[in-house]
This record gives C-alpha cells, sequence and structure tokens, in this order.
C-alpha cells in the first residue's frame, strides 16, 4: 500500500525538479549571455525564433525538456564557455537547495500522518533530492572528465571557431582516427554535426558516408532530444544532397519538422531548399527557400564568419542548379510533391 503511492510522489517529483530547472534557466541564463531556445514536453514544442515564441507538435517526450544556447544578439567574443558551466551548476545547485528545503518542509508536515498522503508526499520529497543531486553529480563529472574525452575535444575546436578561425582550418578526424577510449553515443551524435561541417567545408564529400551512415543507424529507433537539432539538419542535408534517400529523410524531416520549418536562419532554409530540390523534385518550393535563405543573411548579423561563409557557398551551388533545372523540361509535380 506504501509502494505506490510513494512511486507515483516519485514520478511527480521528477516533472517539478525539471519545471524547478526551467524557471531557474530563465532567471540565470542571460547572465552568462545565454537564452532559453526550446522547451518540450509531451508532443507539444516551443521554440524561439527571433526574439518569438513559436509552437509546434513534436514527438513524445514524457520529461520535461529544456534547451539553452547562446545568445546570438550579443557578439560572439562575449560568448564564455566558463560563463556557461557557472550558470549550469547554478541552476543545478538551485534545485537541489529548492528541493532539500521542499523535503524537510513535507518531513516536518507530514512526519506524524499516515495513509497514502503521507507517503506521496514523501515520494515527491525524496523523488525531488533524488533527481537534483543527481543532476549535481552527472554535471559535475561530466565537467573533470569532458576536456579528456571526445566532448573535450570538440568544446576546443568550437571554441576555436569562436576565435575566428574557419571551419575548414580545424584538421578534424573521424571518432575512431582521434583514438578516445569509451565514446558514448551521445558524443558521437553531437560530435557528428562539427564534422561534418568540416568536411563539407573542405569538400570532403566521400568522407561523409561512413559517418552519416552510423550516425543515422544510432538515431533510428532512438527518442530525439532537442540538442541534438543541428545532427538532425546535417543527416537530412546528407541524405538529400550527397545520397539522396527518400525514406531517411522524411523520418528526419518529420522528427525536426516544427523546428526546421520555423527555422528563420539561413541553414535552416538551405537545408529545406536541397530537402525539396533533391527528393521531391519541388524545384518551385527550393527556389523559394533559396530566396528566403540569401534574405536571412541580413538578420544574421551576430553568426559567425565562417558560418556565413559556408552557407553562401551551399545557397549559391543550389542556385545555380535551380537556374540549370528551370532551362530544362521538367515532369509534372503533383501537389503530393510539394513538401510545403
Amino acid at each position: 500500500m506504501k509502494a505506490l503511492p510513494f512511486l507515483t510522489g516519485c514520478m511527480i517529483a521528477i516533472q517539478l525538479t525539471a519545471l524547478l530547472r526551467l524557471i531557474l534557466y530563465f532567471i540565470f541564463a542571460p547572465l552568462a549571455g545565454m537564452i532559453v531556445c526550446n522547451i518540450s514536453y509531451l508532443k507539444f514544442s516551443l521554440e524561439k525564433q527571433d526574439g518569438k515564441w513559436v509552437g509546434f507538435s513534436r514527438e513524445f517526450t514524457t520529461i520535461i525538456q529544456t534547451s539553452v544556447t547562446y545568445n546570438r544578439n550579443i557578439p560572439t567574443k562575449k560568448w564564455s564557455e566558463k560563463k556557461s558551466n557557472i550558470m549550469h551548476i547554478s541552476v543545478h545547485i538551485g534545485v537541489l537547495i529548492i528541493s532539500a528545503a521542499v523535503a524537510a518542509f513535507i518531513m516536518l508536515n507530514f512526519h506524524s500522518k499516515d495513509g497514502i498522503l503521507k507517503w506521496f508526499m514523501y515520494g515527491i520529497g525524496f523523488g525531488m533530492v533524488f533527481m537534483s543531486l543527481q543532476a549535481v553529480i552527472i554535471f559535475i563529472y561530466t565537467i573533470l572528465r569532458i576536456m579528456k574525452r571526445l566532448g573535450g575535444y570538440m568544446s576546443a575546436n568550437v571554441q576555436r571557431i569562436r576565435n575566428g578561425e574557419s571551419i575548414a582550418s580545424l584538421n578534424l578526424k573521424s571518432v575512431e582516427q582521434l583514438g578516445f577510449k569509451k565514446v558514448t553515443n551521445a558524443e558521437k551524435i553531437l560530435y557528428y554535426a562539427l564534422y561534418f561541417e568540416y568536411l563539407t567545408a573542405i569538400g570532403d564529400y566521400n568522407s561523409l558516408r561512413a559517418p552519416s551512415h552510423e550516425i543515422m543507424e544510432l538515431i533510428i529507433g532512438r527518442q530525439f532530444f532537442s540538442h541534438e537539432t543541428l545532427t538532425y539538419y546535417c543527416l537530412l542535408f546528407y541524405f538529400s544532397e550527397f545520397e539522396p534517400n527518400r525514406q531517411f529523410a522524411d523520418m528526419l524531416f518529420n522528427r525536426i519538422k516544427g523546428s526546421i520549418t520555423n527555422d528563420t536562419d539561413p541553414n535552416g532554409k538551405r537545408v529545406m531548399a536541397y530537402y525539396a530540390f533533391n527528393i521531391y523534385n519541388d524545384i518551385a518550393g527550393a527556389e523559394r527557400f533559396v530566396s528566403e535563405g540569401y534574405a536571412a543573411f541580413s538578420k544574421w548579423a551576430n553568426a559567425l564568419a565562417t558560418e556565413k561563409e559556408l552557407e553562401k557557398k551551399l545557397l549559391d551551388r543550389l542556385s545555380s542548379r535551380i537556374a540549370q533545372a528551370k532551362t530544362a523540361p521538367q515532369p509534372y509535380i503533383v501537389s503530393d510533391n510539394r513538401i510545403m
């Protein structure tokens, strides 16, 4: 009789700690030059685009997911990984302190009571402390270990880009060539996006095949996490442009449909353009996305120079192919072949 209400309380505690974390991110993130950019729960997601919150449906998730990123409205020189880490640990410790206070309040007010309510509240108190303490331990462990792992290698190279180096100058290696031990799937998925952009920037398209198929195998059947969106962008681009595969491309697109169709930046427009052109032969749609991509550069003021250079190069390439396609006889495109 005690177990069910206790476990029910623990399940609610998971949601409460996630909600507390979200609230504290809204408070602390701006202090580190960052913003909350995505909130997802159940089948609903909110994403910040051009300063406005846009809602859309997404894959089902049972826990409130929050994504935090650097604020592109401030100069990239003010972005600081140290400030970011301090902000994250402050949020986790803040949630732990509040959870401990809630647990103490529950113990003081319910220890003398009997019945289901007592064990339900005990479950909430225990669950909140356990989840928040676990988050603190995991974050500290990650920070202490990350610089010795693939995540640290990736972080160091991202900082090089922020310092003004071009993506093409990074001389990145594949996960296998780097030789890190016990590389997690999560690390591989996040590193893929950086490695993909590097190989695309230097024009080594043949080397994209192996990591693209490996990451595709990893994410099939895996729950989508919003912080992996950029990896999905890269995979959608790959399976639209370099190795067109409608089944893979459609699966990727459907997972990030809400994000990418509301993305007003050049990279989102570029991926949509290649997807429309190569997978659906939707020349008119591709041309519209390319035009919107070019127009978006004027609002992409604080993007890194190397990002702008790569995006313009890819948009220019497709623009030329669209111009050629428009002069050639085209098969009739039924409405089902237009993606939007």
